[in-house]
């Protein structure tokens, strides 16, 4: 298995993450939470948690750039509140966009008003089943 594994990493340029979902196939998806409202924070975290997911969290998006820049066990998803003091989830994108190690996890924007073109985006408060499946989904 892992002869295979390495010889179609090489020849078929597969992702190191394809090569690690192949490797460990059980290993719990991590989601990072950037969000402003602590309270709010810890329900979704819980929600995640309680559906199997590893959850990180981040107070603002200045703090969130922080923590994924320095550390090796990426996310396969981030979820960011738009309106935020220090750094706004939309300024928070602009920025992991521009850094090559963060710039290819999936963001989901999360907001009490308005959108962000060619993002997703989901209204708060949401429903807890539409939201888990929107996070599957963009991590599948």
């Amino acid at each position: 298995m892992f002869g295979n594994l390495a010889y179609d990493h090489i020849h078929n340029k597969t992702s190191f993450d394809t090569l690690e979902e192949n490797l460990f196939p059980n290993k719990k998806k991590k989601v990072m939470i950037i969000d402003d409202d602590q309270d709010f924070r810890l329900s979704v975290c819980e929600l995640l948690v309680d559906e199997g997911f590893t959850v990180m969290t981040a107070k603002d998006g200045e703090v969130g750039l922080n923590n994924l820049v320095h550390q090796r066990d990426l996310p396969d998803l981030i979820i960011v509140d738009l309106m935020m003091p220090v750094k706004s989830g939309l300024e928070f994108r602009r920025e992991q966009l521009q850094l090559d190690e963060i710039n290819k996890i999936p963001v989901m924007f999360m907001t009490g008003q308005g959108y962000v073109e060619g993002e997703s985006c989901l209204l708060k408060p949401f429903d807890e089943r539409e939201f888990i499946e929107l996070v599957r989904s963009k991590m599948s």
